[in-house]
């Protein structure tokens, strides 16, 4: 099975890239700095930043 994550900077909750694969690597090579959610960016019309459970 295969998952699309989207990754995001811990610190100040940036988004950074968007991951597909197992989801056992996919997370495992997340380092200590970085989270993900199953929820995608509304678009790419601005820097995005994940708070409180939503981009903003």
């Amino acid at each position: 099975m295969l998952v699309k994550l989207y990754i995001y900077q811990k610190s100040d909750g940036l988004f950074l890239y968007q991951d597909i694969g197992n989801p056992d690597s996919v997370i495992s090579d997340l380092g200590d700095d970085k989270d993900f959610t199953l929820t995608a960016p509304p678009d790419n019309t601005k820097q995005y930043r994940w708070l409180d459970g939503a981009w903003v």
